[in-house]
This record gives C-alpha cells, structure tokens and sequence, in this order.
C-alpha cells in the first residue's frame, strides 16, 4: 500500500510539474491525428494513431527522458566519474545529457514521417518546430505557467496571426526545399539544449530568479528563434515563388503537348492511320523509355514527343505515301526528306517536349551502323529518343496493315527486330526490347483494342 501511495505521489508530482508540456503534446498528437486522418479517410484509426503520436510527441519524449535520466543514468555517469573536480562532473554530465536529449528523438521522427506520409526530412522539421517551442518554453519559462504562456502565444502567432502561411506551407510542402530548414533548427536544438544546461553551470538558475544571467540567456533564446521565424518564411516565400514558376512552366508544356497533338493527328489522318499509329507509338516508347533507367519527366515528355515523329509527312504528296506498291527511287527520295521537314517544322520552339520531339523527327529514320538518312549518323551520335522511337515505330509499322502490305505476326516482328541488332537498332534498346516483349506485346494487344 505504501509503494502504491508513493508511485500516485510521484505520479501527481510529475503532473503538477510537466502538465503545460502534457498539453503542447496532445496538442501536436490531436492536430496531425486530425490531418492524417481526414486524408486517410478512416475515422477508426483517430484513437490508436492520436495515442501513437501523444506518446511520441517531442514532449513526452523529453519528459519521459527527463525522468529517466534524472532517476537512473545521471546517478550511473555520477558514479562513473567520482575522480573528477566538480567542474570536470559539469562538463561529463553536459556533454552526457545534450547526446542523450538529441538522439531520443530520432526514432519518434521516423514513425512521425510513417504516420505524415512524407520524407523524413519533411516530417522531422515540423516534428522539430513542436520540440523547439517546448524548449524556448523550458528556456525562458520560470514555472509552469509561465511555460504555458510562452508555448500557447507562440503556436498563437504562428497559427492564427499566421493562418495564411501555415495553409501555404501544407500547398506547397513538396516545393519547399526543408533541408535547410531542417539544419538551421537541429543548431537552433542545440543551442536552446545547451542554454538549458545552464541549469548546471549556474546553481540556482532553475529557480526562476530573474537577474543578469537569467535575461541574457533569455534574451540569446529568443533572439535565435525569432531568426529561425525569419528564416523560416523566407524559405516558404522562395518556395511559393518556385511553385508559380513551376506551374507556369507546366502551362507552357500542357500548350506544347496540345499542339504535339494536333499536329499528329493532322499528320495521321493525312497517311490513313486515324491516330492511332502514333498512340500506340508513344506508349511503346514511354515503356521502352522507362526500362531503360529514364526518370520520370522523360518518360512523359517521350510520351507525346513521339507522337510527332512523322509530322514532315504533312509534306511529302499524298499519293507517295498512300502508294500501295513499291517506291520508285525517285520517290523513296521524296519520302526520306520528311524527316528534314519534320526538323523544319519543329526547329522554331523553345519548348521542352517540342524539342525533344524535333530529335525524334530528324533521327528516328539513322542507323546505329551509320547507314540510316538523312545525315548516316551511327552509335550514340544519334539522340537517345529517336533511338527508342525508332524500335517503337518499326514494330509498330511491322504488326500493322498499311496499303503496301499485311500486318506481320509480333513474333515475327520481335525476331527482325532482333535481327537488326548493331545494325539498325542499338543492341542495349533491342535487348531491352525483348526482354520486356511479353509486356510491349500486351499493350500492343490494349492499344489495338482501345482503338
């Protein structure tokens, strides 16, 4: 009974003392409990994961700390170093407790960026901004209450005097670049940490009486964390600058595709394929694009490249390229130059995708042994793109029905285009090309259904 009492004393000793700091915690749980899941959409998970975050919030993990190295490892270290001065004990039990206050809450940051869904650095930073208000509080506070005001009037600032930056920073997290921010706050830690060891050097400190030292290291607590604010928005204005360049530049590009668009369909409809020739085309190349280790802007940018690789056809005369039979040398002179056409037509914008499709329009006809038109370009003379175009269009063009013959069977098709290996095609993309045939066979089956 008398252990029993005795825990229940401490218990309530721990509360009358750490209650503010109990409250910021459910503060930060019952916040991200609500975001998350409000974008999860699953109110059964508000219970489990609001106790999750309470416990792993930086202020139940300092006071958890707190006690643990109060009760159990400072007595440990002090017994460790009874051979040294008192000053030399300072200075052990300093270094002992800053290491110990900083590596407690890597763990806690990583199930919070598991719970926020963002990278760690993303969700360390505002997990961080919670443990530095809790320790300018701890700094500049001389009781609990005191410790409550200094906390709710800076989240008070920040939220409600602050509302449209906070919305700004939850629009554009993925423009903000938080590595910086991140840093900046891990010395900012470091410092407030090191201000509250101050406690050891300065007996009677933790007392609450004001005097010289006591406001210098206030005035040094508060200095740092007005500058980390400053800091703070400048980053979010670079970055909400970034994101109306961004979104601009993704106008320009949505303007480029438009036109890529219409241009194929145009340059279809004049051979007889109706379009769909060049979707089937550009999901061959995005496939064969994305296998070969491009990153995810080039996939979507060959995508709709591809889909003018064949625009100089809008002006070679119709009756050469609707012409059932063979091509008189005459003519097959006239049909090479649409790739010079293609470049012409493609030569005056600046635009990313329009460039990208400019190559593809000029090269997709070279050989990577040199014997291709129009300018015999060989190996990785020749762009990448066309490369890839050019595997996507000849098989296409080999599986399809034109006035000039019947489509081929796709086996027979994958074993030429094996065959022009080194020769017509780079080994590296035929290699690729047929390990990932079973796949490019079936979207060729899609594509055909679809249309």
């Amino acid at each position: 009974m008398t252990n029993v009492l005795s825990i229940l004393n401490y218990t309530w000793e721990l509360l009358t003392f750490y209650w503010p700091r109990v409250i910021l915690g459910l503060f930060f749980a019952f916040t991200f409990t609500v975001i998350t899941v409000k974008r999860d959409n699953d109110k059964n998970k508000f219970i489990p994961r609001l106790l999750l975050l309470f416990i792993t919030s930086g202020t139940m993990i300092s006071i958890i700390n707190e006690v643990v190295c109060t009760k159990l490892l400072s007595p440990i270290v002090d017994s460790l170093v009874t051979s040294l001065s008192s000053e030399g004990k300072v200075g052990v039990m300093m270094v002992f407790r800053l290491a110990i206050n900083g590596a407690v809450f890597i763990i806690p940051m990583l199930i919070f960026s598991k719970v926020l869904k963002e990278k760690p650095v993303t969700a360390g930073t505002i997990y961080l901004m919670y443990v530095l208000m809790d320790r300018l509080g701890i700094v500049v506070g001389t009781s609990a209450l005191s410790y409550f005001l200094i906390v709710f009037l800076t989240i008070f600032a920040s939220v409600f005097i602050s509302k449209s930056s906070i919305q700004e920073v939850m629009r554009q997290t993925r423009n903000i670049e938080w590595g910086p921010v991140f840093h900046y706050q891990l010395g900012l830690f470091i410092l407030l940490d090191t201000l509250y060891a101050a406690i050891y050097i300065f007996p009677g400190i933790e007392n609450g009486v004001w005097d010289l030292k006591n406001g210098w290291i206030n005035f040094i607590a508060i200095v740092s964390y007005s500058f980390f604010i400053a800091f703070l928005g400048l980053n979010l204005r670079v970055a909400k600058a970034q994101a109306e360049k961004m979104l601009y530049m993704q106008e320009l590009q949505d303007g480029e595709r438009d036109i890529i668009q219409k241009f194929a369909e145009i340059s279809e409809a004049k051979s007889g394929e109706t379009g769909q020739h060049v979707r089937r085309v550009a999901e061959y190349s995005a496939m064969l694009a994305k296998e070969c280790g491009l990153d995810e802007d080039d996939v979507n940018h060959i995508r709709v490249a591809s889909m003018m690789h064949d625009v100089g056809k809008l002006l070679i005369p119709r009756e050469i390229i609707e012409k059932p039979g063979n091509l008189t040398d005459e003519e097959w002179e006239i049909m090479q130059q649409h790739t010079e056409y293609g470049n012409q037509i493609l030569s005056n914008s600046g635009g990313e995708v329009i460039n990208m499709a400019r190559e593809i329009a000029y090269q997709h006809h070279e050989h990577w042994d040199g014997n291709g038109y129009p300018n015999g370009l060989k190996g990785h003379e020749i762009s990448l793109y066309a490369q890839i175009v050019s595997v996507a269009d000849v098989y296409d063009a080999l599986t399809s029905k034109r006035a000039y013959k019947k489509p081929w069977d796709r086996e027979k098709a994958r074993a030429e285009i094996i065959s022009q290996r080194g020769r017509q095609f780079s080994p590296e993309l035929v290699d690729t090309f047929d390990k990932y045939f079973d796949e490019i066979s079936n979207l060729s089956f899609k594509e055909s259904a679809k249309n």
